[in-house]
């Protein structure tokens, strides 16, 4: 899928709303965390660092895969607005910053001084900016609320970089980083979730199940997959 269908979609959706009763917009702030890690045939949980030896700004130095299966803590932060449609269905709209990525075990460096082997902690993380319109169902309507929503969820790339900590051979502790690259995909992911309201405070959960393939050279695909809590505060509540 690409910008055009994710406008399409969104465009569909917007049109089919606008015969049902619209009654209350809440406008919500939120900030969260979650993990974060890519799953498919070319993630994986070890791999190879390359360095060129060669003194800055030529040292651009590689991990051969770095798209990793473990965890990766992430940070997000955004506005919500919830559009009430009945007394069951409701509308959800988010924007965010999100910070995420994967992990992997670094299990041996190689350069022109020799081969080393070692359990470095590597990561690759992103910045992006998304856009998530959801479709949620109130099942308990009493002093909290429960609603059950699913939806869409398309990131607009911002920036990437990478972190390698190692010990050499003697022991010392080497760390490794950079950032400022163009993340390769901008992503589209299926979300599903629920979310728990009291008053003006709320607390959701989302699973995000990313659909475009990250990796645009070599062998195997590899998928973002997310998991987000949230806690969100309504500062804006009224009649439409």
């Amino acid at each position: 899928m690409n910008r055009i269908t994710v406008l399409l979609i969104a465009s569909c959706l917007t049109w089919s709303i606008s015969s049902w009763s619209q009654k209350k917009l809440t406008l919500s702030a939120f900030t969260g965390s979650g993990i974060s890690f890519f799953r498919g045939s070319g993630a994986v949980t070890n791999s190879v660092y390359y360095r060129n030896g060669l003194p800055f700004p030529n040292d651009v130095d590689t991990m051969a895969n770095p798209y990793g299966k473990k965890s990766f803590t992430n940070f997000l932060a955004g506005l919500q607005a919830n559009i009430t449609l009945s007394s069951k269905w409701i509308l959800l709209l988010s924007a965010q910053y999100e910070h995420t990525g994967g992990k992997l075990t670094g299990d041996s460096v190689i350069s022109p001084s020799g081969n080393i082997k070692t359990d470095g902690k590597f990561s690759r993380y992103y910045d992006f900016i998304s856009v998530n319109p959801q479709i949620g169902r109130m099942l308990f309507q009493k002093a909290v609320t429960l609603t059950l929503h699913t939806g869409i969820d398309y990131t607009s790339k911002l920036d990437l970089g990478n972190n390698f900590d190692y010990k050499d051979q003697t022991g010392q502790k080497n760390s490794i980083g950079s950032q400022g690259g163009e993340p390769e995909k901008n992503d589209l992911r299926v979300t599903l979730g629920a979310t728990v309201t009291r008053k003006k405070w709320s607390v959701d959960i989302n699973y995000k199940h990313g659909l475009i393939n990250y990796r645009k050279y070599g062998i195997g695909n590899v998928y973002s997959r997310l998991l987000h809590i949230r806690i969100m505060y309504a500062f804006l509540s009224k009649k439409i």
